[in-house]
């Protein structure tokens, strides 16, 4: 899955887990973690046509990739490293290596924070605002952004790194138990639809906390409680 092959790649790189889970939270909320995502348009030969040079993939507005490359001289870059380096726009690889090329070089406030994070939610934030730099900054999306590198922390963080050379961590499972019965949100406020529930006594992983609200592992997204009708265990 592209979740293991982009944990792995992104801490070679770091050395840093903390690191890698922020840059990876902001990863899975601007394409799921999917390099041939294409935002505005509907084309099956888009990457084709890229990398054939048949349209003027830099300047046509389409966000683009694991990173959702937008930006004319941003795109011109991922398109001339493709190029270069005789791979597609679209090769996951090959956009993992310009990540981390774009954020050394251009971004290095950026990755200074990734490499030396301490706290996985402030590294986020900091992909966040000055790398990816969304339409949405508000702390809804912070936190779930922040929401997602908790998750995949969770998920991969085994001490492996050097600053964790001695000894092998095993990250906490926390759990989020419901007091009553209590509505899954698909955001951290009363605003947000519902995408589930729990029942009194029933739990979920937890993985961060917003607003009032705690995030919740589901399947394929977080959800979120309200902290008014449940505790965080574990």
């Amino acid at each position: 899955m592209n979740e293991k092959t982009i944990w792995d790649f992104l801490l070679k790189e770091t050395n840093n887990e903390r690191g890698t889970a922020a840059i990876m939270g902001n990863l899975m909320a601007e394409s799921s973690l999917n390099p041939r995502c294409v935002t505005g348009i509907k084309d099956p030969e888009y990457i084709c046509k890229a990398d054939n040079e048949e349209i003027d993939f830099a300047h046509d507005g389409h966000a683009f990739g694991l990173v959702q490359w937008c930006y004319h001289t941003r795109k011109a870059g991922l398109q001339k490293y493709a190029k270069n380096t005789g791979r597609s726009v679209g090769h996951l690889q090959m956009q993992l290596e310009y990540l981390v090329k774009e954020m050394s070089e251009s971004y290095k406030s950026v990755w200074k924070a990734v490499t030396e994070a301490t706290d996985i939610r402030t590294a986020s934030d900091i992909v966040m605002l000055k790398y990816e730099k969304p339409a949405g900054t508000g702390e809804a999306a912070k936190a779930k952004r922040g929401a997602y590198a908790q998750k995949f922390y969770a998920e991969f963080a085994n001490g492996s790194t050097s600053q964790n050379a001695d000894t092998q961590v095993v990250p906490v499972v926390k759990r989020v138990e419901a007091t009553e019965n209590v509505r899954i949100r698909a955001g951290d406020s009363k605003s947000y639809g519902q995408v589930g529930s729990l029942k009194k006594g029933q739990s979920m992983e937890w993985v961060a906390t917003s607003n009032g609200f705690h995030g919740v592992r589901m399947k394929d997204r977080v959800g979120w409680v309200s902290a008014d009708f449940s505790k965080v265990v574990g």
